[in-house]
């Protein structure tokens, strides 16, 4: 079995549970691989018809601006 002598093993798997990063250009290349993984087809969740990822993507920061939206309009419950 080869192993990969380029393979960071102490990188940011955003599986694992860790807290993001402090540091503020780190956070934005974690929470963009966030969006890029959402983004992808998978088995479980794959592509509409005739949809791309750019799309997904898009459709994607959509449907989460629109979901933040209702979130600040619904009334705190104190």
């Amino acid at each position: 079995m080869s192993v990969d002598p380029n393979i960071d093993y102490h990188a940011h798997d955003p599986q694992d549970g860790e807290p993001q990063s402090e540091d503020p250009a780190l956070r934005e290349a974690q929470e963009l691989e966030a969006r890029m993984r959402r983004a992808l087809a998978t088995k479980e969740d794959p592509l509409h018809d005739d949809e791309s990822t750019s799309e997904r993507l898009r459709r994607l920061a959509s449907e989460g601006a629109r979901s933040a939206e209702s979130a600040d309009e619904a009334p705190s419950q104190s």
